[in-house]
């Protein structure tokens, strides 16, 4: 026998005699042995010493025999592991064939040698061994594989929040819980490089107390965070003692308690900063596959912050474009510089009360109302394209010059989406475009360039027009005279449904005071300076 404990065996036999000699040789093989003389002290017996085998005789007294009994025992899930040897007198097939039906390993026909016993329970309990280790490597590689999948489901979890991350704080958060639930630690720290000091700056972190993170910055080149960062390497501390004890020491940003693992973030050649990861759940070491997802956690954070750097970039780039290019139409009609900034305020006061109280109130998020502020002032960009004639004239319009001037919002949609790169996406030239191209859509369809109806015109188009004609309705122009705000309010509601979106004209009744608040400033800012010019 391979184990140092005697397995015990089940001899289960109505005759004494032979019940005898089967438990003297099984003890004489190193067996401990149990008996029963009939089906249910045979059922009482397994269920309460769970032998190793059960040699079982087909012709028990007391009505139930034993394939009986063996199906009885194979039924119960606590006892169906058992191996049973059947013994009987029966040598025809069919009773063979009964027996093993009812789950019996073995059958063994009387008379027999006991040396074949002997070598039939050796080859059965082997057998059995080996299920039982099957069984169990099945079982530790079901729990591997739960593992993995669990890992492999938080990582897509992971890269999937964060691919729709929108600031920087948003990816430290992520990159944070991610590796938390990928340990169990109870301590992670991210730091990032402060371009203006050029030292770590603690970012973000979990289980470290405010009045330590405060004093979390480090040299790039000191401490375990510092040394990772300019080494460009991941150090994991295998060694592990009493985390509990050393749960609030600091020895600069070393973690005294470990295990540890310092892992670099960093997207190709540009290193963002450093993950700290310790007090793992139990004190224990780290393992390979969960070094490897922090690591995974920390470059897809790595590659989300270079890309929000690019956006970030990209956007200071187009903002830049958006004010420049905005500035040209006052070198055309010089009533265009105030009017530019009117219309900028009146959208923004506009999409804040939509924002507040009504059906778009979920379309109009922070970063909509930033892009408002500057793309509103682009809807009329396409104007340099027209000629100054027609633009700077006094009187009204002929068909043929209101045509040419018409094309103002091709133009303004032509010259913006030059800028606009296929590879790199800009919500805020995005915008830009929409307002300059579809400003002068009408709700009921009936506007241009594309007669678009409704929602098929952008939301920030559909504001726009609003305050565009508002601001035309009560400014001074060459064409016609200022109208006062109760008129403006008026001609508004009289086009609700019509022109404007309802909704917007709703909410622009809720909020007209604010707008002839900025109305009125302007208009004796603009009477200020006649006075001082004239």
């Amino acid at each position: 026998m391979n184990s140092s404990t005697p397995e015990y065996i089940l001899v289960v036999e109505d005759d004494a005699e032979l019940r005898f000699i089967l438990m003297a040789h099984l003890q004489a093989a190193g067996f401990r042995t149990l008996e029963a003389t009939n089906a249910a002290q045979a059922y009482a017996i397994a269920s309460d010493s769970i032998p190793s085998l059960i040699i079982m005789d087909v012709g028990l007294p007391g009505g139930v025999d034993g394939i009986e009994a063996t199906r009885t025992i194979k039924s119960d899930t606590k006892l169906a592991h058992i191996p049973i040897i059947m013994l009987t007198g029966r040598s025809r097939t069919e009773d063979v064939v009964h027996g093993l039906e009812a789950g019996a390993q073995e059958y063994l026909c009387k008379p027999f040698e006991l040396a074949e016993l002997l070598a039939r329970v050796h080859t059965v309990l082997k057998l059995s061994h080996a299920r039982e280790d099957l069984d169990r490597l099945n079982t530790q590689l079901e729990e591997q594989v739960d593992v993995k999948t669990k890992r492999l489901q938080l990582l897509y979890e992971y890269m999937r929040d964060l691919s729709s991350a929108t600031t920087r704080n948003r990816v430290y958060d992520l990159a944070i819980k991610g590796v938390q639930r990928m340990t169990g630690a109870n301590r992670i720290s991210l730091f990032v490089r402060e371009t203006s000091t050029d030292q770590l700056r603690c970012a973000a972190s979990i289980g470290i107390d405010a009045d330590v993170l405060e004093k979390l910055t480090i040299e790039n080149n000191v401490g375990i965070s510092g040394q990772v960062y300019k080494q460009g390497r991941t150090l994991a501390a295998r060694a592990y003692g009493d985390g509990a004890k050393n749960a609030n020491q600091y020895q600069g940003d070393m973690f005294v308690s470990t295990p540890l693992i310092s892992a670099l973030q960093q997207d190709n050649e540009l290193v963002l900063g450093v993950i700290n990861v310790t007090n793992k759940y139990g004190d224990a070491p780290f393992q390979e596959e969960e070094i490897e997802g922090i690591r995974s956690i920390a470059d897809a954070a790595a590659i989300a912050l270079d890309g929000l750097s690019r956006q970030e970039q990209l956007e200071l780039s187009v903002s830049t474009l958006v004010r420049t290019v905005a500035h040209l139409a006052e070198y055309k009609d010089e009533e265009t510089t105030e009017h530019l900034e009117r219309v900028a305020v009146f959208a923004e006061i506009l999409a804040q009360q939509l924002q507040k109280s009504s059906s778009y109130a979920a379309d109009i998020t922070d970063d909509f109302l930033r892009y408002m502020m500057q793309a509103a002032p682009m809807h009329d960009i396409g104007k340099v394209g027209i000629p100054d004639d027609i633009l700077t004239k006094p009187g009204k319009l002929t068909d043929d010059e209101f045509r040419i001037m018409r094309t103002h919002t091709e133009i303004g949609r032509r010259v913006l989406s030059q800028a606009l790169l296929a590879s790199h996406e800009s919500p805020l030239l995005q915008m830009c475009i929409d307002i300059a191209h579809c400003h002068h859509e009408r709700w009921n369809g009936k506007g241009y360039p594309r007669g678009l109806k409704e929602k098929e015109s952008p939301l920030a188009a559909r504001i726009v027009a609003l305050v565009d004609a508002y601001d035309a309705i009560t400014s001074e122009r060459r064409y016609s005279a200022a109208r006062s705000h109760v008129q403006a309010m008026d001609i508004v509601r009289s086009e609700r449904g019509q022109h404007f979106d309802p909704v917007i004209v709703d909410s622009f009744l809720e909020c007209q005071a604010k707008f002839n608040e900025v109305r009125s400033k302007y208009t004796a800012r603009q009477a200020e300076t006649a006075l001082v010019t004239g």
